[in-house]
Order: structure tokens, then C-alpha cells, then sequence
């Protein structure tokens, strides 16, 4: 075969104006929840299309994409537009995000008015918009006790208890309900709220004080005075992960909003201190710990969930930031050595240096290296964020920058002027923590990632007959290393398009089940590589399509 003249290039192509992957935290955030909320709405209005016949929202689904991708030009998604313009930007990707809501919730009631509901109690639909099966803790709202009272308990589509906890809810005076929920591929399981309580055995450990948390995988203990985590022991593998974790620094940033010419931020300006601890809940289900601390006029509320029957360690973080030409890290200082970074990219990752220097990324990066004599990694997870740092085993997401807005090098800030500051107020994440032994390819890092930024949702449903059953799937895949992204309606014709990667770097054969289909589709991927399918609604044939359908 003749050798191609084509040039490969394995390596990013620059670096330039690095300030610009985590300057307007607004923006960022805006994106990211836009393009989860746009996916999840496709996948299930493609579903309802394809199994029941609803009309298909391709208009509202165009003109909601163009919104997203009008704000990815690159100084609007950069954060270094003038002020004004991000007033545009809020007000279309809110309407891209409204939009992708409205879909999703016609589609999830269509589905439900079919769903037969009419066991005993309250049903509650936990919905997974993701296509591989997810175990994880949910909330139901307040309203799941209407008619009953309490106590009460839930119990699953088969009748039989699931552990359950009352929690805060999200209205003043309001009592939310957690619970585990194991839900199928791209699907949904029926739950169901009843009257009294009834005694569940729980199989596994869940202890905790303001000073420390432990279930059975993880043992988390509290700096006093900082609330930074200062210890997570593995204690399947009994390793000590961290020497530091959750420390909030904040560094001098002296850079305009581009940050020209800077490669890395090394100087800090003090960390957050003076913390106030409390276990604000802990019970069949999951412990939290709250964390509030200080540095100079801001402060920084870090609520660290455990869980009693999933290893996932949660942090949400609420900033109320007061600071100018400063830099917000979120700090994790591993026992980790002779690391190596791995970041998260569109449909793929990048091996990138460990000398200090910011670097892109979005959902997840790594470092693995060993631990003693074990090959040892963790992963830091985010619904937000895509500027990070790793050197001499610290990991650092970069949470915020304050500059002026659209202040570009060599301009002078003068503090004597009413320029407005980038960040302002109060800044929300939700960051997860995955340690773990091996490979990051083997953990789970990648469809963990997806699982944070497109979580399981409940909805209470009215009882009533239906055809379709209490548990139910929509597209799925056996392959591990297989990330099935999207499943929506042809540009043109009457066929369903099914589209995916491979994450891991290696081959990879994967069957993979569509909604509607009677036949599942065997499918080979090559090492990272994009696929996308046809398949003919009517017919079944199935062919291998580029990314405009072709």
C-alpha cells in the first residue's frame, strides 16, 4: 500500500493565550450545560419518534445547536468579549438550553403516559439520558409524598425496598427523598413511594462527623482550619491517595483576560482558611459535609459527599468571588509519582506535559502513576470547567479568573476607572473524584465524566395502565471502551443515526442495541476512532455514514 502523503499530527498545534480556557466561568458553564441538555433532548426525541410515532422537533433542535455554536466563536467562548455582548450570549444559550428542556420534558411525558404506573404508592421515573446502564443516588422532590405522609418508603419496579433518606429540600421548609436508582442504558425504571416505614438492611458502611467521612471504599478526613481534605486512604488497596485534596488557592494574575505570553501561574496569593465544618446530613444513603472558609472579602462553600453503595466521592462548590487580577485554583496534591497527565478531549484524549503548564481540557484529566509499588491513578471530574495544571504530582483546576473584561496586552488597568471585573458573585461546580488502581482506561474515568454532566433525573408520575413495561432501554452497547454520544433523526429521509467513539485506544467490537430495531447492529472500532450509522426505520439497513451523513 502506498504510504500516504497526508502528514499526521499527534500533538496539539499551539498554545496560545491559555488565560482563555478559564476566563468567564458564565460562558463556560453556559456551553457546557447547553451541549449536555441539546444531546440528552435529541436522544430522547429520537426515541419517542422512533417507538411511537411523535413528531420529530428537528426545527427547534437546528435553531437551538446554532444558538451554541454562534456562542463558540472563539472570543465569545473565550471570555474575551466586551461585557455587553455576554449579554446576548446569556439570553441565546438560554434560549438553546430552554429549548433542549422543553424537548426533553414532551418527550419524557410521552414516554410516561405509555409506561404502565399503576402499582402501589407514588411512581417515580428515574430517567438515564445516558446510553450505558448507571447506578447512582438520586433525588426525588417533596412532591413524591403526596397522599402518604411520613415516614415512608420506596421500593423498586419488582417490589422490593431500596434504602432511602430524607434530605433538604430545595424549597424552603421542603423534604426531598434520596435513594439509590440502577437504571438501564438510554431508559428509565419505575420506583415507586409508600405509605410507613419498613426496615431495609444495609449491607454496607456509611460513617461520618464534621471531622471525617468513611463508607466502605474511602476514608476522607478534614483539615480544621482550611477544610481541605487531609486524607483519602484507599482502603481496598489500604493507600494513602493524598497528602492534600480540595485545597482552594488563590494566585496572582497579573495577565490581561487573554493572558498573553503566560505559560503557567505559580504564585499564590494565600488560600482559603478560617473554615467552619458540619456534617450536615448522613443516613441510609449518602453523608455530606459542609465546609465554609475565607479568603479576604470571598468565601467558599464545599459540600464533600460520600455515598453507602457507590465509590463516587461529589464535591459542589458555591464561590462568592470579591477579587481583582486573581486566580482561583482547586488544588489536589496526590501521592502519585512519575505521573503521567491525560486529558480529556472532544471524542478522544491528549497525553500532556507535567511541568506546570495550563492546559486545555473538558470533562476529565488524570494523572497515573505509582503509589509504593502500585500502579495508581486519579482522576478530577467537572460539569464546567477547561483550564488545568499538573506538576511534581499536584492537579489543579483552574476555577476562575478576574481580570477586566477584554483587556488586551499592552493595555494598563487603571484601578482609579469603573472597568468591570470578569467573575464577579457567586460561581458554581460540581467536581468528582476518581482514584483508582491501573490504567485510567480501565476505571470507568471516561463514562464517569459523561455521568456527571448528564446525571439520572426523577419524575413523579401519576398512576395509570400502559403498554410499555416499568423498566425499559433505548440504545445500549456491550463494548466498555465504546462511548455512545448521540442518537437522533437523519438530516434527510426516515432513518435513525447512531453515532460513537472509541475511548480507550484499542480495538474494539461492540453490539449495539437501537430502539426499534429487532436486530442489533455488531460494529467494529479502531483504536479512538468515530463512527456514525444509518439505520432505515423502516427497513432496518444499516451503513456507515460520515459526520454529515453521507
Amino acid at each position: 500500500m502506498k504510504k500516504s502523503v497526508i502528514p499526521t499530527i499527534d500533538t496539539d498545534l499551539q498554545h496560545h493565550a491559555r488565560g482563555c480556557y478559564s476566563v468567564h466561568s458564565e460562558i463556560k458553564r453556559l456551553n457546557r450545560r447547553c451541549e449536555h441538555a441539546l444531546m440528552a433532548a435529541e436522544r430522547f426525541a429520537t426515541a419517542v419518534w422512533a417507538l411511537c410515532g411523535h413528531a420529530y422537533p428537528a426545527d427547534a433542535i437546528e435553531s437551538a445547536w446554532k444558538n451554541v455554536l454562534y456562542n463558540q466563536f472563539h472570543d465569545i467562548l473565550a471570555g474575551t468579549s466586551i461585557e455587553v455582548s455576554y449579554e446576548d450570549s446569556r439570553d441565546q444559550m438560554g434560549a438553546a438550553r430552554h429549548a433542549a428542556d422543553a424537548i426533553l420534558n414532551e418527550s419524557v411525558q410521552c414516554l410516561a403516559r405509555d409506561v404502565d404506573t399503576s402499582a402501589k404508592g407514588n411512581t417515580i421515573m428515574v430517567i438515564n439520558p445516558l446510553p450505558w446502564p448507571v447506578t447512582a443516588a438520586v433525588q426525588a422532590p417533596a412532591i413524591t409524598e403526596r397522599t402518604l405522609g411520613r415516614p415512608l418508603h420506596i421500593v423498586d419496579d419488582t417490589g422490593a425496598a431500596v434504602p432511602s433518606q430524607e434530605v433538604l429540600g430545595k424549597r424552603l421548609g421542603h423534604t426531598d427523598f434520596a435513594f439509590t436508582a440502577a437504571v438501564p442504558a438510554l431508559g428509565y425504571r419505575c420506583y415507586h413511594a409508600r405509605a410507613g416505614a419498613k426496615r431495609v438492611k444495609l449491607e454496607r458502611l456509611l460513617a461520618g462527623s464534621r471531622e471525617y467521612m468513611e463508607n466502605d471504599w474511602w476514608r476522607i478526613e478534614f483539615d480544621p482550619y482550611s477544610g481541605h481534605l487531609g486524607r483519602l486512604y484507599d482502603k481496598v488497596h489500604r493507600l494513602e491517595v493524598v497528602e492534600r485534596a480540595g485545597v482552594l488557592a488563590a494566585l496572582v494574575d497579573s495577565s490581561d483576560t487573554w493572558s498573553h505570553d503566560y505559560e503557567e501561574f505559580r504564585v499564590e496569593a494565600g488560600r482559603f482558611g478560617h473554615a467552619a465544618l458540619e456534617l450536615m446530613e448522613i443516613g441510609a444513603v449518602r453523608a455530606t459535609v459542609r465546609v465554609v472558609s475565607q479568603f479576604r472579602a470571598s468565601t467558599a462553600e464545599q459540600y464533600v459527599t460520600l455515598y453507602r453503595d457507590t465509590p463516587a466521592i461529589d464535591c459542589r462548590l458555591r464561590i462568592n468571588w470579591q477579587e481583582r487580577y486573581t486566580m482561583l485554583k482547586l488544588a489536589f496534591e496526590t501521592a502519585i509519582r512519575n505521573g503521567v497527565a491525560t486529558y480529556d478531549t472532544a471524542y478522544g484524549m491528549q497525553v500532556r506535559n507535567t511541568e506546570g503548564f495550563e492546559e486545555p481540557g473538558q470533562k476529565w484529566f488524570d494523572l497515573t502513576g505509582t503509589i509504593g509499588r502500585k500502579t495508581y491513578g486519579l482522576a478530577v471530574l467537572n460539569d464546567s470547567k477547561y483550564g488545568f495544571d499538573v506538576l511534581n504530582g499536584t492537579m489543579r483546576v483552574t476555577l476562575l479568573r478576574s481580570p477586566a473584561y477584554a483587556h488586551h496586552d499592552r493595555g494598563r488597568y487603571d484601578s482609579s476607572l469603573p472597568y468591570p471585573i470578569m467573575d464577579q458573585g457567586w460561581q458554581t461546580v460540581r467536581v468528582r473524584l476518581v482514584p483508582h488502581t491501573g490504567a485510567w482506561q480501565t476505571a470507568g474515568v471516561v463514562k464517569q465524566s459523561w455521568e456527571l454532566n448528564d446525571p439520572l433525573f426523577t419524575r413523579v408520575e401519576s398512576g395509570h395502565a400502559g403498554t410499555l413495561p416499568p423498566k425499559a432501554s433505548f440504545l445500549s452497547t456491550d463494548a466498555e471502551n465504546v462511548v455512545l454520544t448521540v442518537l437522533k433523526k437523519s438530516e434527510d429521509g426516515e432513518a435513525v443515526v447512531v453515532r460513537g467513539y472509541e475511548s480507550a485506544g484499542t480495538h474494539a467490537r461492540a453490539r449495539i442495541q437501537v430502539v426499534g430495531m429487532k436486530r442489533p447492529l455488531d460494529v467494529t472500532f479502531h483504536p479512538h476512532e468515530i463512527k456514525t450509522l444509518r439505520i432505515e426505520k423502516t427497513t432496518g439497513r444499516s451503513s456507515e455514514v460520515n459526520l454529515l451523513e453521507e
